[in-house]
């Protein structure tokens, strides 16, 4: 059994954020700590971020600098640093904030890794007579912690998220997309084909950041790969992670077979935004209240905007909902050597069997109370699958 590591900081400021996954345990909360205060013992938690955080670094130095030029406005300068937690407490009235750690593999620093080491050896090369003096003592630092992560593939997801370069991403999305050029060409005549972000960040003519990754679209296209998965073997790396879905797609043998695919990316993009305006009222209209389901946050009008299809919702669904049924159609698609099409019209066949479908997803979603545990269950994906692949069968598709 692991024992448990607390770290007393004394804090500025402390408050809780509230989250929509509360009720799944998960805790945010956001403190602001002088940077003289940053305790040591944190050195010790860094196994979780895959960073070296080297001091000579040009980001290191930048630091550094926005450190020692202006202090009294690091707070504002610095993105600080991020926790992932087993537990946080404060103490109203001494103004300490207590930090457990217990797992090496899920907790520590996260993210700010430059920002933390930074910090100490700046305060470190001080002079001891001029460590009460020193404007240093002017500077804060924002910490955000995040409690109640128990998977690993989850806080990896986190992690890579939060620490992987822009240019590293940029090269890995290009590098794969040298494969897949006729997504372009496939999608150009869509009124949506100009928000598509081929790089990570992406801008439009009027400065404004394009709003569809390709990652997502990428992510939609390998719940499809009929002849990659089966019956037995769903696609749930599709939901895992963007991470997941570009080392899918980007090995050599998936790119090959994933081509066939890409004249089916606008029906299938459609099929993705008619499952999500649509499975709200169909699974009212069987009884249920989708709003009560975990993870489902209901706006006060139709504010969200559906990326492909321009309809608007005003309710915000996990992806972990929309990926099992998404994926349960790629029993629709025919293989012709190196040409895939549809056996039918994956919008209409939904239309036709989607009460008992949805009904399904929400049945699994009230026994699994968690939505990142229901896009990875398999007994989810398959209860999708094998209810569209009878259903075809039985009517002869």
């Amino acid at each position: 059994m692991s024992s448990t590591t607390r770290i007393t900081m004394p804090v500025v400021s402390f408050r809780r954020v509230e989250n929509p996954s509360e009720k799944e345990g998960k805790k945010m909360y956001l403190a602001v700590v002088r940077a003289k205060d940053l305790p040591k013992d944190l050195e010790s938690w860094r196994d979780i971020n895959p960073r070296d955080s080297k001091i000579t670094s040009n980001v290191a130095k930048k630091i550094a600098q926005s450190l020692n030029d202006a202090p009294e406005n690091f707070l504002f300068r610095n993105r600080g640093i991020t926790l992932l937690t087993d537990k946080v407490e404060y103490n109203n009235e001494d103004g300490d904030m207590y930090v457990d750690f217990s797992d090496q593999a899920i907790h520590g620093l996260l993210d700010g890794g430059h920002t933390y080491a930074v910090i100490q050896d700046v305060f470190d090369s001080l002079e001891d007579e001029d460590k009460a003096t020193t404007s240093l003592n002017n500077a804060h630092v924002k910490l955000e912690l995040l409690g109640g992560f128990t998977d690993k593939e989850e806080v990896t997801e986190i992690v890579s998220a939060r620490n992987t370069s822009t240019q590293v991403k940029d090269q890995s999305i290009a590098n794969l997309l040298n494969h897949f050029a006729t997504i372009k060409d496939v999608l150009q005549n869509e009124p949506f084909a100009d928000r598509i972000a081929y790089k990570e960040i992406e801008f439009n003519a009027d400065g404004s950041k394009k709003d569809i990754d390709i990652k997502d679209i990428l992510s939609y296209l390998v719940c499809f790969d009929r002849e990659g998965f089966d019956d037995a073997n769903h696609p749930i790396i599709a939901y895992s992670g963007k991470a997941a879905v570009l080392n899918y797609a980007d090995s050599p043998e998936n790119r090959e077979r994933l081509q066939k695919y890409l004249p089916l990316l606008p029906q299938i993009l459609e099929l993705r935004d008619t499952i999500y305006a649509d499975m709200p009222g169909t699974y009212n209209a069987n009884g249920g209240k989708f709003g009560s389901l975990m993870g489902v946050n209901i706006k006060n009008a139709p504010t969200v905007e559906l990326p492909f299809t321009g309809v608007k919702t005003k309710y915000v669904i996990p992806g972990a909902f929309i990926y099992p049924v998404l994926a349960a159609f790629r029993g629709l698609i025919e293989i012709n050597g190196d040409r895939a099409s549809w056996k039918k019209d994956p919008v209409k066949f939904y239309e036709d069997i989607k009460g008992e479908l949805i009904q399904r997803l929400g049945d699994q979603a009230l026994e699994i109370r968690n939505p990142n545990k229901l896009g990875k269950d398999k007994a989810t994906w398959r209860s999708c699958y094998d209810y569209v692949a009878i259903t075809a069968m039985r009517l002869n598709i």
